[in-house]
């Protein structure tokens, strides 16, 4: 029996790749292939501990490592031990720690037969101009079968690999995401919000820095609560999303940002959580305007739990929207055509017919089994129709 070897390049911080690849496990199981799935996790790690809580073991081979990269490593190593016909999954090992080891291990992994896919999450792009020359030679001594979570991400990183074998849209596990009447009390932190009546426009994001490539954008946000404000709405907006920036910069310069335009009590930012769900249920509208966003999870996992998008128009944002409601994406550095978004969003009845639209379009294009039989597919392990009459 074959099995998919994944090596995943993210192991110490909970975002939308981590909660990808616990959505793939689950998709493998529900086709009755949990067996063909073999994930390689860092002891002790985060990502070991969230596949663990989340019942997976059984699909986990941990690796005791003082550091990711020494954990990267180790699984290379192992790798060299297990049959040659397992492919090998690295999933978006793209941190510069990670470069060194990948490009001395490529060349013997190429000459291995070992079929080798890459699934970029992002568009493999460095803030540093000398970055891009390591990842090139990586890929070009490599030369892995690419996978990537949008068109507008595969449009991007032609420069490092020229065969993409497929399109795969982020999957939405929908015992969590839905838009079910709420069966628990709002998260504590929300609840003076909505006590107050204001609206809660809601943002995930980890805090980033400024003006670079990948920036989410949320210098915008305040900009955005200010110009609602002069408007007579009043919206409260809430970040969610991890800081790790020395004292907490980033949160620290959006929060003066708030100060100097007066709506400081109507700007909040909030930790990252395990149950982002119970957030959107409450969220009148969410709103994510960062300019190149290779997907935006956050979208579909709003538009799954019945919650209106306000996004950019540009990037994987607006290729999920295009597909049910164009009409929802704005400018991405335009805050008062994001404030006038967001007022014709709320307030439009016709709101819940595109909504409608939407949760037809993320369970048709992101759910759990089609996500985990395109991988099938695409690497090989067994064919996928045979797995589904399993169930």
């Amino acid at each position: 029996m074959r099995k998919l070897i994944i090596l995943s390049g993210v192991q110490e911080s909970l975002g939308g790749m981590l909660i990808s690849l616990s959505s793939l496990i689950e998709g493998f199981k529900y086709c009755g292939a949990g067996q063909y799935l073999q994930v390689l996790v860092l002891s002790g790690s985060l990502s070991h501990k969230y596949l663990t809580d989340a019942g997976h073991q059984d699909c986990l081979y941990i690796i005791d490592a003082a550091t990711e990269t020494q954990f990267l490593q180790q699984s290379l190593k192992w790798l060299n031990s297990q049959p040659k016909n397992y492919p090998l999954l690295l999933d978006n090992c793209l941190q510069r720690r990670f470069l060194k080891p990948l490009i001395i291990a490529a060349l013997r992994l190429r000459l291995s037969g070992r079929p080798v896919y890459f699934f970029f999450h992002d568009l493999g792009l460095s803030y540093n101009p000398l970055g891009f020359w390591p990842r090139k030679l990586m890929f070009t001594l490599l030369a892995p079968q690419g996978i990537c979570n949008s068109h507008f991400t595969a449009s991007n990183i032609y420069q490092f690999v020229k065969q993409i074998r497929g399109i795969m849209y982020q999957p939405v596990d929908a015992k969590r995401f839905n838009s079910q009447p709420v069966k628990v009390s709002p998260p504590a932190n929300l609840q003076p919000i909505l006590e107050s009546g204001s609206r809660l426009m809601l943002t995930v994001a980890r805090m980033s820095m400024m003006s670079t490539y990948n920036d989410k954008n949320l210098q915008i946000l305040p900009q955005v609560v200010a110009h609602l404000k002069a408007k007579g709405y009043c919206y409260h907006s809430v970040i969610i999303g991890p800081d790790t920036s020395p004292n907490q910069y980033y949160s620290r310069t959006l929060l003066e940002m708030a100060k100097n335009l007066d709506v400081a009590n109507q700007f909040t930012i909030l930790p990252s959580t395990s149950v982002i769900e119970q957030y959107y249920q409450y969220a009148d509208v969410v709103v994510t305007l960062a300019p190149r966003e290779p997907f935006g999870r956050v979208v579909v996992e709003a538009i799954a739990c019945g919650v209106p998008v306000v996004g950019s128009n540009s990037g994987g944002i607006n290729e999920i929207l295009s597909n049910f409601a164009p009409e929802w994406t704005v400018s991405s550095n335009d805050p008062e055509a994001a404030a006038a978004g967001i007022i014709r969003v709320v307030e439009n009845p016709n709101t819940s017919t595109l909504l409608a639209r939407g949760q037809d379009w993320v369970r048709s294009n992101c759910n759990l089994e089609g996500y985990a039989q395109q991988l099938m597919e695409i690497t090989g392990i067994t064919p996928a129709n045979q797995l589904v009459e399993k169930v």
